[in-house]
């Protein structure tokens, strides 16, 4: 049992040293309407790592794994319909981008011939509107980002594997899961707690990131819903033609 917790202990600290889950923290801490709200982030994404892990050990994803392969033999076609139209939708959506991407840019031409006399209102009006992502959304980017990057997240299937070789109870497995998940966590709490002794210099990066990020936006979002679009219809046109 020792021997686990050691290797729990140096696994999940190669694990929580994942640059993605930091940097999306980093982004995410200066986006909120409290700094304590970065906790609707940092919790969902240990409790589903969590989760996930239960799951494994307990065999349960080779059972959802076979639900899942039934349901689409029963339902496929049903389904790769629904992902055409949702194809369909992302196409009509890129349109939409770029119509708005063009009125904005004309919007900006025309304000930037009144700009001398509002340039202090916009830098505040643009510090007070970084501060707009709800709990509600950072617990659904916590959940989905995490799933996104077990496939990628090497020390976390190392984990499990050296796991599956223990014959343990149910009280020892929740013991190293929690564990691993508390460590797992640690950097995005450290982070919180620096943002909050620093808060003033860490707003003033994100109005500048935060300026970045809307200079690109425009092309990065239209980018991304033509070709998600692209490839759901192509890969349900495809299915369905067989």
């Amino acid at each position: 049992m020792l021997g686990l917790l050691i290797t729990t202990i140096f696994t999940s600290t190669a694990d929580s040293l994942n640059p993605i889950a930091i940097t999306q923290q980093f982004i995410l801490q200066g986006m909120v309407k409290k700094p304590k709200h970065i906790w609707f982030f940092i919790i969902p994404t240990g409790v589903t790592n969590l989760i996930g892990e239960f799951l494994a050990y307990f065999g349960l994803i080779a059972f959802i794994s076979d639900f899942f392969g039934k349901l689409m033999n029963k339902y496929g076609q049903m389904l790769y319909t629904f992902e055409l139209i949702l194809g369909i939708v992302f196409l009509i959506a890129l349109f939409h981008l770029v119509h708005n991407a063009k009125i904005q840019s004309l919007k900006s031409q025309i304000s930037s011939l009144n700009s001398d006399e509002s340039k202090s209102n916009d830098e505040t009006e643009a510090a007070s509107k970084i501060k707009s992502v709800s709990p509600t959304a950072l617990l659904a980017l916590g959940v989905c980002a995490t799933i996104s990057e077990l496939t990628t997240a090497l020390p976390y299937f190392a984990f499990l594997t050296i796991l599956f070789n223990y014959q343990l109870t149910f009280i020892q497995v929740a013991f190293i899961l929690i564990v691993y998940n508390t460590i797992y966590t640690l950097p995005l709490m450290i982070l919180y707690f620096v943002y909050v002794k620093a808060q003033d210099k860490f707003d003033s990066l994100y109005t500048i990131i935060k300026s970045r990020i809307t200079k690109w936006s425009n092309i990065i979002a239209p980018t991304a819903a033509g070709l998600i679009g692209s490839i759901m219809v192509y890969h349900s046109v495809s299915l369905l033609l067989k």
